[in-house]
C-alpha cells in the first residue's frame, strides 16, 4: 500500500479506538459511582445498628 492509501485507515483505526477507551472510561465512571453509592449505604446502615446497640446498653 502506499503512504497516501495508508493515512486514512490509520486514522480510521486510531479514531476506533478512542471511540473504544472513551467508551471503557464511562463504563468504569458509572461502576465507580454505583459501587460508592452501595458502600456509602452499607456503611450508614452499619452506624445506624450500632446506635441501636449503644441505645439499647444505655437502656
Amino acid at each position: 500500500m502506499s503512504q497516501l492509501r495508508r493515512t486514512p485507515l490509520v486514522a480510521l483505526a486510531l479514531a476506533g479506538a478512542v471511540a473504544l477507551s472513551l467508551g471503557a472510561c464511562g463504563d468504569t465512571w458509572r461502576g465507580l459511582k454505583q459501587d460508592t453509592k452501595e458502600n456509602t449505604a452499607a456503611v450508614g446502615r452499619g452506624i445506624e445498628r450500632g446506635g441501636e446497640k449503644v441505645q439499647d446498653a444505655a437502656e
